[in-house]
């Protein structure tokens, strides 16, 4: 009996409109983001220092207390559900946006995948109309984005897949910051690198609500999708460090202030 094939890609909605389209098919949204932090046990059974990194983010974002323990429950169910799939040797298939994660999404995949089973991928860039920046995010992509592309699956040939295995290898081994990826080149720059302009942001208008410093951070950097919850745990650290003050706001995120 053929098995059915299980459709990886991240984003809860993506998810969800591919389920609609493909009602014979597994869809698993895998909840991570390999873009930044330390790679090194992130597809092991027990992620310690993974997991470590992903509170560190959670615990710095104080205004949303039951964040850490929501994500870690869908954490841990994914990561179930994908050693799973690499048991059974289900075919794969991928569907990615042009993001950091989606690459090393990829190669972590052809990395622990068995050699009968088959990985595909479909590349959503330069196929939808939706796009920020020129990026695409699969969050970003509904049913009627997505139907188009059905059937349109690439399968990856032992080489390429060899090479990609080694790439996450590589990146395993790297040291933690933030990634993106410029030309098909994954490129790697300090965990600190978004530290200068949010300061500067700072600049031109203290106090100020650090939700707004956040967004206007995101808008600028146009290379990536910087994640809002990122840029938090670099407000946080900055506090720690002494350079800004972060006052405490009922329900919402704090005001920050240069010290």
């Amino acid at each position: 009996m053929t098995q059915s094939t299980v459709h990886l890609l991240t984003g809860p909605s993506a998810a969800q409109a591919l389920r609609t389209l493909l009602p014979g098919d597994e869809v698993l949204d895998v909840v991570e983001d390999f873009a930044h932090g330390p790679l090194a046990d992130a597809d092991a059974i027990d992620p310690q220092a993974r997991v470590a990194w992903w509170n560190r983010i959670w615990w710095s974002m104080r205004w949303l207390p039951d964040i850490d323990e929501a994500f870690l429950k869908d954490y841990w169910h994914c990561r179930k559900q994908l050693f799973r799939v690499f048991a059974q040797r289900h075919p794969l298939c991928l569907w990615l946006g042009d993001g950091a994660h989606d690459r090393l999404l990829l190669a972590m995949v052809c990395a622990h995948a068995h050699v009968s089973q088959p990985v595909m991928r479909v590349e959503v860039s330069g196929k939808v109309r939706v796009q920020h920046n020129g990026h695409v995010a699969m969050g970003m992509c509904d049913a009627d984005v997505l139907r188009p592309l059905l059937g349109s699956a690439q399968q990856l040939d032992v080489s390429s897949r060899q090479a990609l295995a080694a790439e996450w290898e590589y990146w395993q081994q790297a040291a933690p910051g933030w990634r993106e990826l410029h030309n098909g080149q994954l490129q790697q720059q300090p965990a600190d690198c978004f530290d200068a302009a949010l300061l500067a942001g700072l600049q031109q208008q203290v106090p100020q609500a650090a939700a707004q410093l956040v967004g206007r951070v995101m808008g600028q950097h146009v290379m990536a999708f910087v994640p809002d919850s990122y840029l938090f745990w670099r407000l946080a650290m900055l506090a720690e460090a002494g350079k800004v003050v972060l006052t405490p706001q009922p329900g919402r995120p704090p005001e920050v202030a240069l010290r």
